[in-house]
This record gives C-alpha cells, sequence and structure tokens, in this order.
C-alpha cells in the first residue's frame, strides 16, 4: 500500500527543486545582463566582404583576412566601448544587410556616388584611393577622357563605380563605345586586354600596377576622370556617436601611420589618400 503523504512530501521537494532551478537560470541571465550593461560595450555588426582579395575575403584556414578586415580590427581595438561582429557576403548581399538594418557599417572598398548617398552615410576619412584611370596597352595609346575612348571597347566590373561612371557617361553619348561587362577575375581581365576582346579598363591605380606587376600587361593611363577614395559606410540610422567614434579612430589610424602600413601589407603600396 501507498504512503499518500510520502507521495505528496516527494512532490513538494520536486516542485521546489524545479522551482529552485528556475530562479537560478533568472538571475544568472539577469547577472549576465547586467553584466553586459555594467560594462558599456555595445555589439555592432560590421559587413564586409567574404572572396576579394586582398581587400576582403576568407583564407585557407576559413579565418577573414584583408586589407579592410584589417581595418576593421584596428578601428575596434581602438573603441572599447563597442565590439565589432563581422558579417560577411557578397558586395550586393552586403549593401542589402547594410540596407535593411543587419548590420550598421561595412567596409568593402565602397566610393561615394550619389545613389549610395541617398540611401547611405559615409565615413569623413577615406582609406584607399580609388580615382579612375583609363587604362590601356600603349598601342591604344593614353586616355585621358571617356571622350578619347571613341570607338573602343571598355571593360568594367559589375556593380562598381567605373560601371556607374561609364553608364553615366553613354547616357549622355549613346553608343560612344561598346563595354563588356561582368564580374572577371584579375587574369581574365589581363586575358581580355591581351587578346584586344576589349582594349580600355576603367580602374583605379592599384589594379593597374597589380595587373601590370602580375602578368605584364604594361599598360599606360593618363589623367584620373574621377576622384575618389574608399570609405566606411554606415546605415541611413546609424547612430552618431558610433559615426563619430569611427572618424576619429580613422583619423587616428591614418596619422599614426597604421593605414599606411596595412596598405603596404596587403595591396603592396601606399594606396592611401594624402588630404
Amino acid at each position: 500500500m501507498q504512503n499518500k503523504t510520502g507521495n505528496h512530501k516527494g512532490l513538494w521537494i520536486g516542485l521546489a527543486i524545479v522551482a529552485v532551478m528556475i530562479i537560478g537560470v533568472m538571475v544568472l541571465h539577469h547577472t549576465s545582463k547586467n553584466s553586459q550593461a555594467a560594462s558599456g560595450v555595445q555589439t555592432i555588426n560590421v559587413g564586409s566582404g567574404n572572396d576579394g582579395q586582398p581587400f576582403a575575403y576568407l583564407d585557407k584556414n576559413g579565418q577573414p583576412a584583408g586589407m579592410d578586415i584589417a581595418v576593421i580590427q584596428a578601428i575596434d581595438k581602438k573603441l572599447p566601448q563597442y565590439k565589432f561582429k563581422l558579417t560577411l557576403s557578397d558586395f550586393p548581399t552586403m549593401i542589402t544587410n547594410l540596407k535593411s538594418g543587419k548590420t550598421s557599417l561595412a567596409f568593402y572598398q565602397i566610393e561615394k556616388n550619389p545613389e549610395r548617398q541617398q540611401d547611405f552615410k559615409f565615413g569623413s576619412v577615406g582609406y584607399t584611393i580609388w580615382d579612375t584611370l583609363l587604362a590601356t596597352k600603349k598601342s591604344t595609346g593614353v586616355l585621358n577622357t571617356f571622350a578619347d575612348a571613341k570607338g573602343k571597347k571598355l571593360y568594367v566590373t559589375n556593380s562598381t563605380n567605373q560601371a556607374t561612371l561609364t553608364d553615366a557617361y553613354l547616357k549622355k553619348n549613346p553608343n560612344a563605345f561598346g563595354v563588356t561587362r561582368g564580374t572577371y577575375t584579375v587574369e581574365q581581365i589581363a586575358q581580355g586586354l591581351n587578346s584586344d576582346q576589349f582594349n580600355v579598363y576603367p580602374a583605379p591605380k592599384y589594379s593597374i600596377d597589380l595587373l601590370n606587376r602580375q602578368f605584364k600587361t604594361n599598360l599606360v593611363y593618363g589623367k584620373a576622370v574621377n576622384h575618389s577614395s574608399a570609405y566606411p559606410m554606415f546605415n541611413k540610422k546609424a547612430d552618431p556617436k558610433l559615426m563619430k567614434a569611427v572618424n576619429q579612430a580613422m583619423a587616428e589610424l591614418k596619422k599614426d601611420g597604421t593605414l599606411k602600413q596595412l596598405s603596404q601589407k596587403w595591396l603592396k603600396g601606399d594606396y592611401v589618400p594624402k588630404d
């Protein structure tokens, strides 16, 4: 015969244990939240690339690497009030994430243009020069303007500022020149130039130097058709305190030579804007 009193006692003990466990979990959760609040550290989701060497990519061990990643990490070290959490993707997805608020800040060699300035806010300190030059083989001749490219064939990479500039010129001057569009690798661009698939490549000095260094293309160029730099880009509703802190950190990194050192390490040259 079962002892009802004993059963009731066991039940109450069991319930008491469960209650203590629940209270313990709640206390730990509350303590953790209080600890985070007390530390004053705010997590900031930062977007960048996952396949854009040497700017932002995953190395052979699956770890984030590249110029932009190094800049993000250098800023993070200067701002103890923030903890940067990386969200890596291709360029279009990075833009979508920033616009939707999934990330608050992005670094991926982003240039200013009117369309982006409508949707986002930019930092005040540029970290890579992206003046657009019209690179050609010597046999094609030196070009100083898009008008000089009349009748020629250009290659532009999709979603870049160079593509935007090219399209803006063609809008005012239809059929001025032919355009090949794509997401070619550096090797494919070199092959295209060498085979005359196209004979003009609007690009920054860094990209031209890379082609000449790696593939002996011996490209030449004239005056810049556009002056530009890469900047941090913020969600339009980004916290002004975050923007001010990042701008200040960037200014310090430029002044103390860190940006130059990172450029020389990752880009094999000093491509930091002088102003």
